[in-house]
This record gives structure tokens, C-alpha cells and sequence, in this order.
């Protein structure tokens, strides 16, 4: 009984004694594996989901299925991301029964459109983005507006640390089954730097911006 109270007190207090943890949690070290050159492809994996309740898509050892992003007309393949360059890309997608049917689960907000990608290249090591599109889901068909900023933030090792994906334009584009859409993405790639605060040894990625009380930051170890 005793020695059972003294290994709880050791565990709890390294619990205790510890207030933030590593992120991204991996067993791998990212650092032997070489990192992001520019111009490198970043290829976008998306959670796949139940059409009819937005549920996770489970594969047969309980771990959340993930699937290359949605095929663009333009190129027949996902899109991609080139790293560290600025680019506006046009990804035609054909809007059938199962891409319909999420999109609308999407702007109705009851599930996240999240993907991810990799920390380094063939890591194994990812991190989420979100992308939230905005729109109007109606009986017959939907509303959405079609074009997407894309912010993506890289360290001085060349590592992605953060991204997120956001509508802003003023118009929506109507969509019924079938359709083809063509999807816009303004993709912003920027440095930040990492800033360590506090005796925890807790790192922050900061963007700069005109705005001096407007930031975003990470939080990793």
C-alpha cells in the first residue's frame, strides 16, 4: 500500500510539475528527417467522414481514416501546396452525391472540413488545418463562396508549424449535385519566429502585424 502511494506521488507530480507537452505528440524525431526545400510539394490529406452525420470514417484498428484532398479537374490529381511559394491556384472539383453531401455538413458548421500535412517531408509527423469555407445550405441546393486564403507558417528549419484556410469574398456561387465549381485558393506562405516565454521553456510562433494587438501564434515545446 505504501509503495503504491509513493509511486502515485512521484507520477502525479511529474504530471503535476509539468504544465505543457510537446506538440506535435510523436515518437519520431523530426530532425532526421530532412526538411521542406522551396518549391517542394506539400500534399493535403482530409479526414473522410460519414455523409450522413459527419462522423469519423474509422479504419479496422480504430484510427481516424484520412484520404488524399479532393481531385481538381485541372490537374486529375489532389490538390497540393508549393512550399514557400505564394501562388492562386484554381482546383475544379465535380460537386457528386458524397462532396455534395459533406459541403453540406461543412457551411452548416456540424463538421470540420480538417486536413493535414506533414511537419517535415515523409515524417509522419502532421499537423491539422482547418478550412472553412462559408455558405448557405438550402433544401435544393447550396450557397458558398468559392474562394479561399490560405496561410500557411514555416520556422527558420524549414519546418510547416501552422496553417489555416478561410473564405472572404462578398459573392457565393450556387451548387446542386453534379455540378463542376471551381474553387479558388490564395496561398500566403510567411516566416515567423519562434519566441520562448516563461521558465517552462514554452515556444510561440508569432506573425507580425500592422495591427500591433493582432497575432497569431503556436504553442509547441
Amino acid at each position: 500500500m505504501l509503495r503504491t502511494i509513493i509511486l502515485c506521488l512521484l507520477s502525479c507530480t511529474a504530471v503535476l510539475g509539468s504544465k505543457y507537452q510537446p506538440y506535435p505528440i510523436s515518437d519520431l524525431d523530426p530532425t532526421t528527417y530532412k526538411p521542406y526545400t522551396k518549391g517542394q510539394l506539400v500534399p493535403l490529406q482530409c479526414i473522410r467522414r460519414q455523409i450522413d452525420n459527419g462522423e469519423h470514417v474509422f479504419d479496422s484498428e480504430g484510427n481516424i481514416v484520412f484520404a488524399p484532398f479532393m481531385n481538381c479537374l485541372e490537374t486529375n490529381s489532389p490538390l497540393s501546396l508549393k512550399y514557400m511559394e505564394d501562388s492562386n491556384v484554381k482546383c475544379t472539383v465535380k460537386f457528386e452525391d458524397e462532396i455534395f453531401h459533406l459541403f453540406q455538413l461543412y457551411l452548416h458548421k456540424d463538421a470540420p472540413f480538417t486536413c493535414r500535412y506533414e511537419l517535415r517531408p515523409n515524417s509522419g509527423i502532421y499537423l491539422p488545418i482547418d478550412l472553412s469555407f462559408r455558405g448557405n445550405v438550402l433544401e435544393s441546393h447550396f450557397d458558398i463562396d468559392p474562394n479561399l486564403n490560405v496561410v500557411m507558417l514555416s520556422n527558420n528549419e524549414n519546418e510547416i508549424v501552422a496553417g489555416s484556410a478561410f473564405s472572404s469574398s462578398t459573392n457565393t456561387t450556387k451548387v446542386i449535385i453534379g455540378q463542376n465549381v471551381e474553387l479558388s485558393f490564395n496561398i500566403k506562405w510567411t516566416n515567423a519566429h519562434k519566441e520562448i516565454i516563461g521558465d517552462d521553456n514554452v515556444g510561440v510562433y508569432w506573425i507580425a502585424s500592422r495591427n500591433p494587438w493582432l497575432v497569431v501564434a503556436l504553442v509547441s515545446s
